[in-house]
């Protein structure tokens, strides 16, 4: 199905009244990006750590809004004629410059796909794109993905760190935990190295859905479970591993509560941390009556690995 997709960028007192305009037009979807909502967010210090150090300067101080018309029953130039005329009527001043582009549903969903391509993650483990065919050599263990909307594509600094911990980690017949777990790719390379058993859970529903398909596509569904909440959902058994591969600020929040799930020598696995948060997470670490055992770096991002024992 073709789109159109209209873009403008507009004072925030306007918001109501363009939202009205594209809804009275028919739209099949919108999109608001308010600077405002970032600034919070970040001033929270919730998702600090994925924004770059020039954002928040960069976010400037207008809304942008952009809504979806059917290209089937619309044209761009009759659009953008209904669209000034509207504004004029409610004398939306001065006329935001309207933006319009033609999209298609592959565009959206699949043309990300071709830059997507097999690749060694870790010593023993290579990830392999669901669609792409791979002849892996015998002792390799290949893992299938097919990412979607979730998090995970082992692209990515904190999972390949992850992942190089997890293949040193696992030896076989361990029971794993992996919280924050996306697409489900560490908690599938655990299984296929040999754990015994892994628990993968995360918040967003879509992750979990994907996980799920993921972990039937590699054959683990029998060792690998899927829980679609926190650690608080999570029955208070004990892990050989754990794996955290989520933000500076849910790590600290976790690690004092972890104990419930550790035997006396679990292997803890953190990622997701920015260098120059190293301070703040070793510090927290023995607080909370851990050791660190391995420290491993990628550009800005670092791993911590932790454990339970002396």
């Amino acid at each position: 199905m073709n789109w159109l997709e209209v873009t403008v960028t507009i004072e925030s007192k306007w918001q109501d009244i363009i939202s009205e305009v594209f809804i009275e037009l028919g739209i099949q979807g919108i999109e608001v990006v308010d600077p405002e909502d970032f600034r919070r967010l970040l001033e929270e210090r919730k998702y600090l750590d994925y924004a770059a150090d020039d954002f928040l300067s960069g976010l400037g101080d207008n809304i942008i809004i952009r809504a979806y018309f059917s290209a089937d029953d619309k044209d761009s130039r009759s659009l953008r004629k209904k669209l000034i005329e509207a504004f004029k009527r409610y004398s939306v001043s001065p006329c935001p410059h309207i933006e319009i582009r033609e999209r298609n549903d592959y565009e959206w969903k699949d043309n990300w796909k071709k830059y997507y391509k097999t690749f060694p993650i870790s010593k023993r483990v290579i990830i392999k794109p669901s669609w792409e065919d791979f002849n892996a050599p015998a002792d390799k263990v290949v893992i299938e993905l097919d990412p979607g909307m979730a998090f995970g594509t082992g692209t990515h600094e904190t999972t390949r760190l992850c992942a190089i911990m997890l293949d040193d980690i696992v030896k076989g017949g361990e029971k794993v935990l992996d919280l924050g777990c996306g697409t489900g790719i560490l908690g599938i390379i655990a299984a296929k190295l040999g754990a015994f058993s892994v628990t993968c859970a995360d918040i967003d529903e879509i992750a979990c859905r994907t996980a799920i398909e993921n972990i039937r596509n590699n054959g683990v569904d029998s060792k690998v479970a899927v829980i679609h909440g926190s650690l608080n959902d999570i029955k208070r058994e004990r892990y050989d591993i754990i794996l955290i591969n989520i933000i500076t600020d849910v790590i600290l929040s976790l690690l004092p509560l972890l104990h419930a799930y550790c035997t006396d020598n679990t292997n803890i696995v953190l990622s997701g941390i920015t260098k120059e948060r190293r301070k703040e997470i070793t510090e927290a670490v023995s607080k909370s009556g851990y050791r660190i055992i391995q420290e491993l770096f990628d550009g800005e991002w670092m791993a911590v690995r932790i454990c339970t024992g002396s």
